[in-house]
């Protein structure tokens, strides 16, 4: 009797436990129902930047639409045949858009339409600057983009929503409602010798910081020499300007005496103007940009040498190059790619930065008895020190480089803030060149209203390959940045400008993440062994030379060397068969720490899950089993 109580409450735990699973599956996707019914605007946002959550940049500027703006999404049904990605990222572009619908308090309308082939809707769509790609043989066109429209019939578009862009959707969407709400777009005026605008060997494809800057403002090209900046123009972009006359050179001067606002990209050494022109012609030497601005600097109280570059072990780019006739993998100290505590993170240009590269930059520091304040935005690490332009621009050898580093100790401004009183680099008066009656008589020798200057002590910040990679997809061209290159100067414009709409958003959607311990390992393993490498390979190459002497002179005499001489060779052979086996060791040593911490990051990786899993399987297991033996001998008695 007791066996058959023990079956029977056996048999009714089973029953209950099948239950209790049914009840808890259908408890689970009624609460999941229920959930997705009532709580439509409700979300939770656990990515570690807050990838999710709206900025208060887009709520400021979706709060600010004073007249209507009509958004038309035209998605093809066949968008979510392109994948799982494309399937998500629409629905989080339709869901986005319903928020910010909801936060416009009406001034927003979005309408939906699928673009069927021949249809009224796909005439529309193209009509609107959407972008149709192929996606099938049969030569039918896909659509997933969104054109927008005011009241005003200004008409912009995001041609095609690439999921290779889905980080970037919050400032996209809000870029594009932005510039509906705000047609109007400041004026900015450009001078110096960077082809932002391309060149011949380029077929004058125009740079894409360029493209983003025209997105936002009214970008101009005055002619050199100038006279007057135009008056309309709020700010002046000095682009590298190594060739300028003293007429330009007032000009500026008068701009700032008048309140205008300067961001300049002033470099020591712009390696984008040293890339070979057509045919691989040298390029034509620029002028010294820091030595041409240099009556200008002087007067706003800052200084950047000219011969000089900034490198910085912390935040050096590997690099590939060729050392002793053979590759290797080391860092370059004067390409930086700058992140995390380089920003100064309570400045609104650089606040939401993640990563900036930069080559061969300079630096810029207030003038001893200068009025001005210098306001660091973007510096190196501790781990940085000066290096000489000439090391750096012909043929730059980055093992050298690395072997003769020696760091200061402290960190370089390579952009910085600059205010304070400002007074004219002409203060008797224009320069003889200036001639026009008009131009003398307005001449100021101080502004009512202080410095308001951003300076950046590098120019190739703005070329494309340091932060943007152009990508191909379905036929189309897509550009996704690797770096907030473009971001810091748009950023940097805005704020001069007085906007803070579009900031916030600006650096969202990239972030890097680097194994900052490997890192670290790899910057001490150079710093190491890359110096008694150098020192090995001279020792190396001053043998060889002994041995080629004494080979030489045997050639040269005709007579055969002596015993002795013989035996010096043999020494000399034998000890260059130590050095280059005590080299290999040095060589190997450079990995072999670095080489240990991946491999356990990979078994960590790989492994730690599943063993977790086992260890609670194992234990949740063991546990039970004492349970029932428990249990059972309780019955017993």
């Amino acid at each position: 009797m007791t066996g058959m109580a023990t079956h029977s409450k056996s048999h009714d735990r089973t029953l209950y436990a099948a239950g209790a699973i049914i009840l808890s599956v259908v408890f689970f996707v009624a609460i999941n129902v229920l959930v997705n019914a009532v709580f439509t605007d409700t979300r939770i946002d656990l990515t570690a930047d807050r990838m999710f959550t709206l900025s208060p940049g887009t709520k400021e500027v979706l709060s600010d639409i004073r007249e209507p703006i009509l958004l038309r999404v035209y998605q093809s049904e066949e968008v979510k045949e392109l994948g799982p990605f494309y399937a998500t990222h629409a629905n989080r572009v339709n869901e986005l858009l319903d928020e910010y619908a909801r936060l416009a308090g009406g001034q927003l309308i979005v309408e939906r339409y699928d673009p069927q082939p021949f249809s009224p809707e796909e005439d529309l769509a193209v009509s609107d600057g959407v972008r149709g790609v192929q996606f099938d043989n049969s030569g039918n066109q896909l659509f997933f983009g969104i054109a927008g429209r005011n009241s005003t019939d200004d008409v912009h578009a995001i041609p095609f929503l690439s999921s290779d862009r889905a980080n970037f959707l919050e400032y996209d969407l809000t870029r594009l409602v932005h510039d509906l709400a705000n047609p109007k777009k400041p004026a900015v005026a450009v001078i110096g010798d960077v082809p932002l605008r391309g060149t011949q060997a380029t077929r004058f494809r125009q740079w894409l910081v360029l493209e983003v800057m025209q997105q936002v403002f009214d970008v101009r090209f005055p002619t050199t020499p100038v006279e007057v900046i135009d008056e309309d123009a709020e700010i002046l972009i000095l682009a590298q300007p190594g060739n300028l006359d003293e007429q330009t050179l007032y000009a500026i001067d008068q701009f700032v005496m008048r309140g205008g606002r300067i961001l300049a990209f002033v470099d020591p050494f712009a390696e984008a103007l040293s890339q070979p022109g057509p045919g691989g012609a040298p390029p034509t030497p620029p002028g010294n940009a820091v030595t041409t601005m240099e009556p200008l600097f002087e007067a706003w109280g800052i200084e950047i040498p000219a011969d000089k570059v900034v490198g910085d072990r912390g935040s050096a780019v590997r690099v590939r190059a060729f050392h002793d006739g053979r590759q290797v993998v080391t860092d370059y100290l004067p390409w930086l790619g700058l992140n995390g505590s380089a920003f100064t993170r309570s400045d609104v240009v650089t606040g939401n930065l993640n990563q900036v590269n930069l080559r061969s930059a300079g630096w810029i520091e207030r003038r001893d008895g200068s009025e001005a304040k210098v306001e660091p935005l973007i510096t190196t690490t501790p781990d940085s020190a000066e290096i000489p332009v000439e090391d750096v621009r012909v043929t730059p050898d980055p093992v050298k480089i690395l072997a003769a580093f020696k760091p200061e100790g402290r960190s370089y401004a390579v952009a910085a803030r600059v205010s304070g009183p400002a007074r004219s680099a002409f203060p008797d008066g224009p320069p003889e060149a200036v001639e026009a009656p008009e131009v003398r008589a307005a001449h100021k020798a101080a502004s009512d209203t202080p410095l308001n200057m951003i300076v950046v002590a590098d120019a190739d910040i703005l070329a494309d390959q340091n932060w943007a990679q152009v990508q191909r997809l379905l036929g189309q061209s897509i550009t996704v940045p690797i770096a907030n290159n473009g971001d810091f100067a748009v950023n940097a414009l805005d704020n001069l400008s007085g906007s803070s709409g579009l900031i916030s958003l600006r650096g969202r959607g990239f972030n890097i993440r680097p194994f900052e311990i490997l890192q670290a390992m790899e910057r001490d393993a150079e710093q190491q062994f890359r110096a008694k490498e150098v020192t090995l390979l001279e020792k190396i190459a001053d043998t060889q030379r002994k041995i080629q002497d004494l080979q030489q002179k045997e050639k040269e005499g005709g007579v055969l060397l002596t015993a002795e001489q013989q035996e010096t060779i043999e020494t000399f052979r034998g000890e260059m068969l130590d050095l280059r086996r005590e080299l290999r060791d040095v060589q190997h040593a450079l990995r072999k720490d670095v080489d240990q911490l991946e491999t356990w990051i990979r078994i960590l990786n790989i492994w730690t899950v599943p063993v977790v899993f086992c260890v609670v399987a194992i234990v949740l297991a063991v546990v039970r089993r004492r349970r029932a033996i428990r249990y059972q001998a309780a019955q017993v008695h």
